[in-house]
């Protein structure tokens, strides 16, 4: 794993302070114009990270149909013996 280290200045950008990420940076992380980042503050360091993609329920499911899913876990659960006026499909 490479590390980089640039020093570059804050500075302000309307009413928040700005930094700018070098060339050098962006080309070494792949970083895009629009990609969304996280800024983390901990212990008086600043971590700038790359957000994770999150996928969507629909790409979570795909390739499989709604029977293929609920053949795959129709054990998965057990959520014990009705006790009240449950419908349990038997």
């Amino acid at each position: 794993m490479e590390v980089s280290i640039v020093k570059v200045t804050v500075g302000r950008w309307g009413n928040n302070l700005a930094v700018r990420l070098p060339g050098e940076i962006v080309d070494a992380i792949k970083l895009r114009d629009g990609e969304q980042v996280e800024i983390e503050a901990h212990d008086g360091e600043v971590t700038i990270r790359r957000m994770r993609q999150r996928a969507s329920l629909e790409d979570l499911f795909l390739g499989k149909s709604a029977d293929e899913w609920r053949a795959n876990y129709a054990g998965a659960f057990d959520w014990g013996a009705g006790i009240g006026r449950e419908i349990i499909p038997q």
